[in-house]
């Protein structure tokens, strides 16, 4: 065999050897290969497990909402202004999760005496005046503690009147430094929960002749900074154990346009990593929330940590840390086409950087112009509730009489009622098994 035979017989079977070497990859790559990741088979087929029957969620737990009056004359007209000229995609199927409402234990005195003790107050020196409440005064810093006996929430508050003289000593603290001071008062209580969300919100207050508050333009005017606390809960939560975890969160993200955040919880006796998309809970009226904590300046006459906590309204109702069923939502479209016939509930409605601290007017709308993508919060009513619902949430620009411009907050329940079905027993998600070496 000459050198160019065995030169173009080694080509040849290279050839060959790269076309077998090609043929058994499609091979093991067809055999091994299971098609796209798909999320787990919760949020692919809502469960509907927070009841055994449909009826047992439907006939008391629909979300009944409140609204905000407009005045007469108002026009529901929708313009609609996003990116796209469209409404955004959200998911199909989320988390809802059951209240863990308490009764009255035993050792509830205990309890509301310890919180009234480290807020200042002389334990021993408590009312039962109002059923259902422990009650304190403290005459010298001239605040009123109202303790909820089967809850533990409260309202703690202060002469208005004595709080504006005070402030006009000086200055009130900075934005950083309220919500430095309401984090360490809520910690000293043991009040500061993991569901708290990062981002406190702040306000300025002024006091008003009358002990009303009203929205104060700036820190120079203000004689309380309001610092409130929203909590947030997971709309869909992936376990990092499950096969294909890392592709499903992946997907998410994509869909609801944000990065997950990453929690520990024990599963099955088991510490497990979860991938969460949180949202936050809003109440009736969009700006409020359950937990707020007002800081001035200090009063020094009192001593320790609350000389500058002059109200504190706590409610917070405890939920379960895993969601008890899925269920599908109404489609985003057909929830704007109600909301713009009129059947969403109005939930914020002021000038830009509008007073909306003091109680509301109605107002004369000439339209809504819809300029932010619709979003998917939970709701909680200022009472008790089996479940935590989501609802849908529509913002923008709203058009006053007379062209004055201000902002706009829409709700509409998102969970389609009329798909509500029985308890749906779903296959167990696959977990990843563990790699290890073989014993010798």
């Amino acid at each position: 065999m000459t050198l160019t035979e065995a030169a173009f017989w080694t080509r040849r079977f290279g050839v060959i050897a790269l076309v077998v070497l090609a043929i058994l990859i499609l091979l093991v790559f067809a055999i091994t290969y299971k098609g796209p990741t798909k999320p787990p088979q919760q949020y692919v087929t809502a469960n509907f497990a927070c009841t055994e029957k449909r009826e047992d969620f439907l006939e008391t737990n629909k979300l009944d909402l409140p609204s905000l009056n407009l005045a007469s004359g108002s026009e529901m007209f929708f313009e609609i202004n996003t990116d796209t000229g469209k409404i955004n995609k959200l998911p199909q199927i989320v988390n809802v999760y059951k209240y863990n409402n308490p009764t009255q234990v035993w050792d509830s005195s205990s309890r509301a005496k310890s919180l009234a003790k480290k807020m200042g107050f002389e334990d021993d020196k408590m009312s039962r005046g109002r059923e259902g409440y422990y009650e304190w005064i403290n005459s010298a810093a001239r605040k009123t503690l109202s303790v909820n006996a089967k809850n533990q929430n409260f309202v703690m508050k202060s002469d208005p009147l004595y709080v504006k003289k005070i402030a006009e000593t000086s200055t009130v603290p900075s934005e950083q430094e309220a919500k430095s001071k309401a984090r360490n008062a809520l910690n000293s209580l043991s009040l500061l929960s993991s569901d708290l969300g990062d981002n406190a919100e702040v306000v300025y207050i002024t006091i008003n002749p009358d002990g009303s508050f009203s929205r104060a333009r700036s820190a120079s005017e203000a004689h309380l900074i309001k610092v409130s606390f929203f909590r947030v809960k997971s709309l869909v939560t992936i376990r990092s154990d499950l096969v294909g975890a890392k592709e499903m969160v992946a997907s998410f993200e994509k869909t609801m346009g944000e990065k997950a955040v990453k929690e520990t919880s024990i599963v099955n006796d088991k510490r497990v990593e979860l991938s969460t998309f949180n949202t936050r809970i809003v109440l009736p009226k969009s700006q409020d929330s359950n937990i707020s904590v007002y800081v001035g300046v200090n009063d020094s006459t009192q001593k320790g940590s609350f000389s500058q906590i002059y109200q504190i309204e706590y409610t917070y109702w405890p939920l379960s840390v895993e969601p008890c069923g899925t269920y599908e939502l109404v489609d985003p479209k057909d929830a704007l086409e109600k909301i713009q016939n009129g059947e969403g509930k109005i939930a914020y409605l002021y000038d830009v950087e509008g007073d909306y601290i003091s109680e509301y007017s109605p107002r004369v709308v000439k339209r809504f112009v819809v300029n932010q993508d619709m979003k998917l919060y939970y709701y909680e009513a200022p009472h008790e509730q089996n479940f935590l619902q989501p609802i849908y949430v529509l913002s923008g620009e709203v058009i006053f009489e007379g062209d004055v411009k201000g902002n706009f907050d829409i709700y509409y329940p998102a969970i389609d009622y009329g798909l509500v079905q029985d308890k749906i027993v779903l296959p167990e998600p696959k977990v990843q098994e563990k790699k290890g070496f073989l014993p010798m």
